[in-house]
Order: C-alpha cells, then sequence, then structure tokens
C-alpha cells in the first residue's frame, strides 16, 4: 500500500497524458465515478415492452424487466460516495485496490454517513446487474458471501485511510436548505451585478 504524493488529487495537468488526453488513472476514476452516480440513482424501470414503471428504490419487482435496477440514493449520498472513494485514492496508489470495489464500499458507507442505509446485498445484486445486465441476481453461495465480506472489509480500511473522516461540506446542500423565493432573487440579482462590475472592468 503507497501513499500518493500530494500533488496527484490537484487535478490540472497531472491529469492530462500525451496530446492533452486524460491520463489512463484518469479514465479509470471517471469510470468508476460514473458507475457510482448510476449504480447509486433511482431510475425508471423499464419494462421490455417498452413502458415505464413506477420509480423504484431497490430492486425491480416488475416481470419481465430490463436491468434498471438502482439503488434510489439520494443526491447528497451519492456525492459523498464520490467524495469518499476520490479522497481515498488521493492517499492510495490506484494499482493498490479494486477500483470498484471500494466504489461498492463508498456507497455502503455513504449510505451510513448520510442516514439512508443501504443492504450490502442490494449493492451487489445492483453492481452484479451494472456489469452482467442479462444475469440474474447473485444466489446466496460462497460467492456472495466472499464478497460481501470483501465490501466489509474495504469499508474498514477506507476509514482507516481516511481517519474516519468522512463528512462532507457539498456545496449543493447548501441551496437545498431553506431556501425562499426572495433569498434566491438576492443571489441572483448579486450575481448579475459581479457579472455587470466584470465585464466593465478593462
Amino acid at each position: 500500500m503507497e501513499a500518493v504524493g500530494p500533488g496527484t488529487c490537484d487535478g490540472g495537468d497531472a491529469a492530462l497524458g500525451a496530446e492533452g488526453r486524460p491520463a489512463p488513472e484518469a479514465r479509470v476514476h471517471f469510470r468508476v465515478t460514473r458507475f457510482i452516480m448510476e449504480a447509486g440513482s433511482f431510475a425508471k424501470c423499464i419494462r421490455k415492452d417498452g413502458s415505464a414503471s413506477s420509480y423504484t428504490p431497490y430492486i425491480c419487482l416488475e416481470d419481465p424487466c430490463e436491468p434498471g435496477v438502482k439503488l434510489g440514493m439520494r443526491s447528497i449520498p451519492i456525492a459523498t460516495a464520490c467524495a469518499i472513494y476520490h479522497k481515498f485514492f488521493c492517499e492510495i496508489d490506484l494499482d493498490a485496490y479494486d477500483p470498484y470495489l471500494v466504489a461498492m464500499s463508498s456507497l455502503y458507507l455513504a449510505g451510513k454517513v448520510e442516514e439512508q442505509r443501504l443492504r450490502t446485498r442490494d449493492i451487489i445484486n445492483v453492481s452484479n446487474r451494472y456489469f452482467h445486465p442479462d444475469s440474474e441476481p447473485l444466489e446466496l453461495d460462497s460467492r456472495f458471501w466472499e464478497l460481501r465480506d470483501s465490501i466489509v472489509q474495504c469499508e474498514l480500511l477506507v476509514l482507516r485511510v481516511l481517519r474516519f473522516q468522512v463528512s462532507f461540506q457539498h456545496p449543493h446542500k447548501v441551496f437545498s436548505e431553506d431556501l425562499t423565493k426572495p433569498i434566491i432573487d438576492n443571489i441572483v440579482s448579486d450575481l448579475i451585478q459581479i457579472y455587470t462590475m466584470d465585464t466593465e472592468i478593462p
């Protein structure tokens, strides 16, 4: 387990490879973060005939059903999961651990931190469906229990690496609390004034 240098997490030129394209490590993080957001978000369950059922937070009960199975997390826990994942790999080399296992553990931990608890079984089934769209939910066999134990052990590792500092102040959380129309109007007015002042500066 190697610690990564402090300049690795600031993005910028360090995240760019040859010809200005994202470095392979940045592409991995992008794909895994996309997995976190897609696995965690609400989705309409799409039936094979093309019609849509109601939003479902965990397992789609419609039969037959396309793989629209998601965890149904709110936006704050998803943002927390992304932050946990990113902070972990600011401290640890990408090659040291499977990023998708860390992502699954980040989802599990974020559910606890933001008080939207998820069952490990749901995370495993959603992840399995994400990577293998035509597969059935995993049986409760030795493979399932090994994966569950891996997620729980990885969660403990993430907590230790982050020194149990897993609460984050997300910017969009501030905007979602107690905003009334007059407050929003004042914010918009201030932004317009700042923009106008910027355009007048030579």
